[in-house]
């Protein structure tokens, strides 16, 4: 038991300092990357100074710091979803996953606000956005299979099968433990949870990682083009 919660807390540490790679990565790398991509400069600042452990603690009002993680967890839903739309070319397609996304958004306040509680994990919204992004996710891969393009692509070094592949293990990851959420804490289950807080370190840990390779395969590939 004692060693679980060692590792999970190494886990966690670890996690705040991937996050700090990656953006570091991101700002070193920022000219070579794609428009698509230049977006995560703003968006792993904000993460670095909002999961900053300090700061974190100052976010704890009513013993909870729930509150602040749904509306973050809106903001990468927003986020995710503009990114992985913005390598599908289809018009219609895009308003319509506009629109199914804005819905989400507005089932996740309602959720917020009228059934789980301000100051409590909105987590059948989690689930839902989660579930929706995988759905995003595998379409990204059907096309990019089907793609009748005759160009090769390498896909270990493309930069956007890497920071997609990142964004999926991470959706699965959190499908999984929102999911068991309620069994966890109501249940006072704590062998289970902490199999699934460490299943989720990992697949963060997993999602930067392939977010700073796919930054340093710009550079690479922008290297040896000029």
């Amino acid at each position: 038991m004692l060693l679980y919660i060692i590792l999970a807390f190494m886990l966690d540490s670890l996690y705040y300092v991937m996050f700090v790679v990656a953006f570091i990565c991101c700002i070193f790398t920022y000219k070579s990357l794609d428009k698509n991509f230049k977006w995560f400069l703003p968006f792993l600042a904000f993460g670095v100074f909002y999961n900053y452990p300090a700061i974190f603690q100052l976010l704890i009002i009513n013993h909870t710091n729930a509150w602040c993680n749904n509306f973050n967890d809106i903001l990468e839903f927003i986020c995710y979803t503009m990114f992985i739309m913005s390598f599908d070319d289809r018009t219609k397609r895009k308003k319509f996953v506009y629109i199914a996304a804005g819905v989400i958004v507005g089932l996740t306040l309602i959720d917020i606000f009228f059934i789980q509680g301000f100051w409590h994990r909105a987590t059948i919204a989690i689930v839902i956005q989660n579930i929706f992004g995988l759905w995003l996710v595998c379409d990204y891969y059907y096309r990019l299979l089907n793609d009748d393009n005759d160009e090769y692509i390498e896909l270990i070094s493309h930069p956007p099968f890497l920071a997609i592949t990142g964004i999926f293990f991470y959706y699965l990851a959190m499908t999984f433990y929102y999911s068991c959420f309620s069994f966890m804490v109501y249940k006072n289950n704590y062998h289970f949870y902490l199999i699934a807080i460490t299943l989720l370190d990992l697949n963060s840990l997993m999602l930067y990682g392939l977010f700073s390779f796919s930054f340093i395969c710009f550079f690479r590939k922008n290297n040896l083009s000029s």
